[in-house]
């Protein structure tokens, strides 16, 4: 297959890939924003804490929006440096989803006795209010209702404490009084959207680590294409044109055919030419020819020996 293509098939390949990539962000943007409402409707019963992980689901999802923009727009020009950088963010990002996803599983262990310690000081500021347990819009009346539990570990918190059970803690539809305390099942639920995020982030880890070998083969690819020399030698090739050199002619005499115009010849040419003894005018430039100086001949000194007697 030809180079060009193998470019194009390996272009469709990385379009492809950055789609999926940004179907899994955007799922990454649904899932992290409704585990965030959802957290934040009760959020005041554990002091509005834990809710980074939901927060950095969002920023994940949004962070694989930017990445796809990136990738797309390197793809479509042909930009080397820009598809290397595109290929070494998204190895960071699937490394940062690894660790947010161990991250989730730790914080599960965690957040359990902060979280009762907060629920647990948020009911008692309840029973101590007066006229707090017949609000309906009370966040611990709209918690019994929906998680159709009552007291903070069982009914009898209320009794215990000489309150009147709130009318949220009857079941109007079988007449009966819910039984199940509220903590358990808020750290319970807590928990399970924990292990949803950790769950989100390495599914979508996975997902976008499948296509990354294309995004590096398409940037090998991309490389200047190289000439052989015959010496062996492996040169980048140049698109440019070189500029052709002005050659130096090697002939004493050079004219020129189509104006009649003689170039002028070097001096030693001429002299070289001459014979011996004899300048004359110069027949190009009619300027007299300076003859060469006489060198000293070198005399070689020679040594008598000594004859010892």
């Amino acid at each position: 297959m030809r180079l060009s293509a193998r470019i194009k098939c390996f272009r469709y390949l990385v379009y492809a890939y950055i789609v999926l990539i940004s179907i899994c962000g955007g799922a990454q943007l649904v899932i992290g924003a409704f585990l965030l409402w959802t957290h934040r409707q009760y959020s005041g019963l554990v002091n509005n804490q834990f809710w980074e992980p939901f927060g950095l689901i969002i920023a994940l999802g949004l962070v694989s929006q930017l990445l796809c923009y990136l990738g797309w727009t390197s793809t479509s020009k042909k930009h080397r440096c820009y598809l290397g950088t595109f290929c070494a963010f998204l190895v960071a990002l699937i490394v940062v989803q690894f660790l947010i996803s161990g991250w989730a599983v730790a914080a599960k262990h965690q957040l359990i006795t902060p979280a009762e310690l907060a629920i647990e000081s948020s009911f008692h500021q309840f029973i101590s209010t007066d006229g707090a347990s017949t609000d309906k819009t009370h966040i611990w009346n709209r918690l019994q209702r929906d998680y159709q539990c009552c007291g903070y570990s069982s009914i009898h918190d209320y009794s215990n404490r000489k309150r009147d059970i709130p009318t949220s803690c009857f079941d109007s539809i079988n007449n009966k009084l819910y039984s199940v305390g509220c903590m358990h099942l808020l750290v319970k639920g807590m928990e399970g959207n924990m292990i949803r995020v950790a769950i989100v982030a390495i599914v979508a880890a996975l997902i976008q680590s499948l296509g990354i070998f294309c995004v590096i083969q398409l940037v090998m690819l991309l490389k200047k294409p190289k000439m052989q020399l015959p010496n062996g030698d492996s040169r980048l090739h140049s698109m440019r044109k070189m500029r052709p050199r002005e050659m130096v002619p090697l002939s004493t005499t050079a004219t020129s055919s189509s104006s009649g115009i003689i170039l002028p010849t070097t001096a030693s040419s001429t002299m070289a030419t001459a014979p011996m003894g004899t300048f004359g005018h110069s027949s190009t430039s009619g300027t007299m020819a300076k003859p060469p100086i006489a060198q000293k001949p070198v005399v070689p000194k020679i040594e008598h020996p000594i004859i010892k007697h």
